[in-house]
């Protein structure tokens, strides 16, 4: 089996936080026999290597015979329908189809098109098939058959540590409490400011909060993460959209405590592990979440829930899907 993983999220020296699910499923798939090349479009670098997109593309497609496209954002699955010889499979984690990108599109306008609901359902419709990383998504993208398959957690990799050793791997203090947020301050969408100023509140509440601090994964190689992870008291992500957070999944096979907006699939994943909440996107209610929290447990018994969503057995799924349309010639 052969598959051209066509992308353009995918880890960079300068970005390594950007798309890690992509390359830790691929690598996945290389490590169950699956020969795999990427095409990587590095859009970060500059929006000028979208338009050599389809050129790029068709001169793969050309050099050699894929019995598989597997596509991780609308552009990519634009231009790879544009060629029938070859299935094409497409995971949809693209959550600003169903969440608030107001605030996103003011502050980058140039990302009205990729986020416009017509685009996506106008490539859902011409797909062999699509995987949605969250239920909530099927009717999203209108399509009946979407095969449900979360991005996957490796459970190898993100295993329950001892916090201070975690630390001293990171070099940060070992008397303070850290508060993860998941992600780089600079991305509108994760509202970066509305955690802060929660944090703020927190510590200014009481004396007894002084300690604690919000620590960020900014530009942080995705081998590194476990240790923040680790090293924290708890997870708080603060997004205004997400599909499928991986990172709270993450958090969550090391027992780590997670408080999240109501995003994504977040409420499915959270609901019922003491210590996890929902929060609502008001610094005051999360900083009284933060202290309820920090008063709790350190630890959450979630782990073994996360096996539903390992790395492992997504490839696994992921591998019967190619199968079936490699031996249907891309009919579902």
């Amino acid at each position: 089996m052969r598959v051209l993983v066509f992308t353009n999220m995918y880890p960079t020296p300068e970005a390594p936080f950007y798309g890690p699910f992509v390359h830790d499923e691929v690598q996945a798939l290389r490590k169950a026999g699956v020969e795999v090349d990427v095409y990587f479009i590095n859009g970060r670098a500059s929006k000028a290597n979208y338009f050599g997109m389809p050129w790029g593309f068709f001169k793969r497609m050309r050099a050699r015979r894929y019995d598989i496209v597997h596509v991780h954002h609308s552009f990519c699955g634009l231009i790879a329908t544009m060629q029938h010889a070859v299935p094409v499979v497409w995971t949809f984690h693209e959550g600003e189809i169903s969440g608030n990108t107001r605030d996103a599109l003011r502050e980058h306008p140039i990302r009205r098109f990729a986020y416009s609901r017509r685009l996506k359902r106008h490539v859902a419709s011409r797909v062999d098939a699509i995987i949605v990383v969250a239920e909530h998504l099927r009717a999203q993208v209108g399509r009946a058959d979407a095969v449900w398959l979360p991005a996957g957690v490796d459970m190898d990799v993100f295993v329950p540590m001892d916090t201070q050793p975690a630390k001293q791997r990171l070099g940060l203090a070992e008397g303070k409490r850290y508060v993860l947020f998941p992600s780089s301050p600079s991305r509108v969408e994760k509202r970066y400011p509305l955690a802060k100023r929660a944090v703020d509140l927190l510590r200014e509440s009481s004396p007894s909060m002084r300690d604690v601090e919000l620590l960020t994964l900014d530009n942080v190689p995705h081998d590194t993460v476990p240790f923040y992870i680790n090293a924290s008291e708890l997870m708080l992500m603060t997004s205004s959209f997400e599909a499928s957070p991986v990172t709270i999944r993450e958090a969550l096979a090391c027992n780590v405590p997670v408080l999240c907006t109501d995003v994504g699939d977040a409420r499915v994943v959270l609901e019922g592990l003491p210590g996890c909440a929902i929060i609502d996107a008001d610094p005051a209610h999360i900083a009284t979440a933060l202290a309820a929290a920090l008063a709790g447990p350190r630890r959450v018994e979630s782990r073994a829930r996360m096996e539903a969503y390992s790395l492992q057995r997504g490839v696994s799924e992921l591998q019967k899907i190619y199968a079936r349309l490699a031996k249907n010639g891309g009919g579902s």
